[in-house]
């Protein structure tokens, strides 16, 4: 009998190691087969292409639009979607909004990201006055750090801080929020937009 059992102590824990390694070759090499049919959907990768795979596996982003709309709001959307499309979601303009700033400042073809704000004004908003038709406009809750680099009096440290405030709901947040100086929001207004 002490024979039966010096065996089994062998066999058993070999039978049990034999079975360990079995079952994780059969893992590893599911795991492997799962890996060729995954889709790569980084911009960066060359298989990357919108119309085969569709922007809606991609994800969604949420952007907010208010203002001079119709249905103003936070909307989910497809990444990839576009100012137009946002604006069709929100049921277009008002018949009061700024259809001047707009045709002159509102870029409908440029793409939406995660936490975007667009803000259509109303006409009544924008004095003619204070918009110099030789400049154009730099929205504080679109562009990027270095656009607002190119503004006299921001640099690399305040844009950081412009983008990183973000939403603006009024340029006048820019002080409200410490982000700027009187004096230098004075001096940049005019070139300013939401």
């Amino acid at each position: 009998m002490p024979k039966i059992f010096s065996f089994l102590g062998i066999f058993i824990p070999s039978l049990a190691i034999v079975f360990g390694f079995t079952l994780a070759i059969i893992s590893v090499r599911a795991l492997l087969d799962s890996s060729k049919t995954l889709e790569c959907f980084c911009p960066s990768c060359p298989d990357f292409d919108l119309s085969h795979k569709g922007v809606s596996k991609l994800g969604l982003i949420k952007v907010e639009v208010a203002g001079a709309v119709k249905k103003p709001g936070i909307y989910q959307l497809e990444i990839g979607q576009r100012t137009a499309d946002l604006l069709a979601s929100a049921g277009g303009f008002l018949k009061e909004a700024d259809k001047f700033y707009v045709a002159k400042n509102l870029n409908l073809a440029s793409e939406l990201k995660n936490q975007d704000k667009v803000y259509i004004p109303f006409a009544n908003e924008i004095d003619e006055k204070d918009v110099s038709p030789s400049i154009s406009l730099v929205s504080i809750n679109q562009a990027s750090e270095s656009e607002l680099q190119t503004l006299s009096g921001i640099g690399e440290v305040r844009a950081k801080e412009i983008v990183s405030n973000r939403p603006y709901n009024s340029l006048e947040e820019l002080v409200g929020k410490s982000v700027l100086s009187e004096s230098v929001f004075a001096n940049l207004k005019t070139q300013l937009s939401l």
